[in-house]
């Protein structure tokens, strides 16, 4: 056992596992899963001076011990899906730590600034208590993953922040920021984050397309999920030039503006398997080579507003040669049961028509 360098523990044979202290050259511990509620669990953990990874996801722990500032080597620490309400002080002296992974309410102090080697951190939580945490960010250069879920009542100072805090993150890699309480603007977002290979944002608005999502500035960008006021045809077709994107979530506020357009999809998307497009106020239609890799597709379809810019409810599923599965939402607002009727009618009939048969769900239907 004094060997041993490597780990795993699985649930079933938690009890049989040597106590800690029988190691001394320990780089990796995985005890994923297994039950750790006892307080004895963890004894000798400060033991493990060599230890580079230290996996303690759903094992139930309510806090870690303060042993673990022995841990100087520590680079990886996992101890999401537990009841840790906070992290202790001797987390912050590891400062070879490069991936911490928690839950958001687990509540980390402005100390975080000071693991300055921290590459992966997520889900950072913030809260009223600690909205001062986004300037701490700043400091953390290395970034490559950051998750963000904020409970706070945004405003435009908390907007101020973030921005300042994107500028700074040169090599972020994978973005998702959550702002549950109120509206986050993001257009003084301009610095071009060129290593972007995944963003998600939810709570965070756009007046328009960053001028930095364009094919040349973000060609790694391969997951976007992202919300604009407005989106025009030209931004529409910018995006389908975009060489690795893969996922697509775009959520815009046409309705609320009173914008009702044709947006058209022809031969671009080249790698895209999986497409949202909520919201756009209008039809989208797609053309022959629209999107050649897309299986998975979910459609918002106004069927008042379809109607009288298109003159019917063919939207070209059939030239999405690879979809298997659609789910298409009809807004019924303002449509008599006779376009409502019509409109399902189509969509039926074009998967039905379709050469791979691809699944469909309908959302919206009138009731009998």
């Amino acid at each position: 056992m004094e060997q041993v360098r490597s780990i795993v523990v699985f649930p079933y044979a938690f009890d049989s596992m040597p106590p800690l202290e029988s190691f001394r050259v320990l780089r990796v511990l995985d005890l994923q899963d297994c039950n750790l509620s006892r307080g004895s669990s963890l004894k000798y953990l400060g033991h493990l001076l060599q230890l580079r990874y230290l996996g303690l996801k759903n094992t139930r722990i309510a806090n870690l011990p303060e042993e673990i500032r022995n841990l100087q080597f520590l680079q990886i620490l996992d101890v999401r899906r537990n009841n840790i309400s906070s992290l202790p002080a001797a987390i912050f002296q590891l400062r070879r730590l490069m991936c911490l992974r928690i839950y958001d309410d687990t509540r980390v102090t402005e100390r975080i600034g000071s693991l300055t080697s921290i590459e992966e951190l997520s889900v950072l939580g913030i809260n009223k208590n600690s909205t001062n945490i986004i300037e701490e960010l700043g400091h953390l250069r290395e970034l490559r993953v950051l998750d963000i879920v904020s409970s706070v009542e945004w405003h435009s100072g908390l907007d101020k922040s973030l921005v300042k805090l994107l500028h700074k993150l040169k090599k972020i890699q994978s973005l998702f920021i959550w702002v549950k309480s109120g509206g986050c603007n993001l257009d003084a977002w301009v610095v071009t984050p060129r290593h972007l290979r995944r963003l998600q944002l939810w709570g965070c608005w756009f007046s328009r397309l960053p001028a930095w999502v364009k094919p040349s500035l973000v060609e790694d960008l391969s997951i976007l999920t992202i919300s604009v006021r407005e989106l025009t045809q030209e931004d529409l077709e910018i995006l389908g030039r975009l060489p690795a994107l893969r996922y697509l979530d775009p959520t815009v506020d046409h309705e609320d503006l009173g914008i009702h357009r044709r947006f058209t999809i022809a031969s671009s998307f080249p790698c895209l398997v999986s497409c949202k497009l909520m919201g756009f106020g209008g039809p989208v239609e797609f053309q022959q080579g629209a999107m050649p890799s897309l299986t998975q597709l979910w459609l918002e379809l106004p069927v008042r507003e379809t109607r009288e810019i298109n003159g019917g409810f063919d939207l070209g599923l059939g030239n999405l040669q690879s979809l298997q599965i659609v789910r298409v939402s009809l807004q019924c607002e303002g449509a008599s049961n006779k376009e409502v009727k019509e409109a399902e009618a189509a969509v039926r009939y074009s998967i039905k028509a379709h050469r791979n048969h691809p699944a469909l769900e309908l959302r919206g239907l009138l009731r009998d």
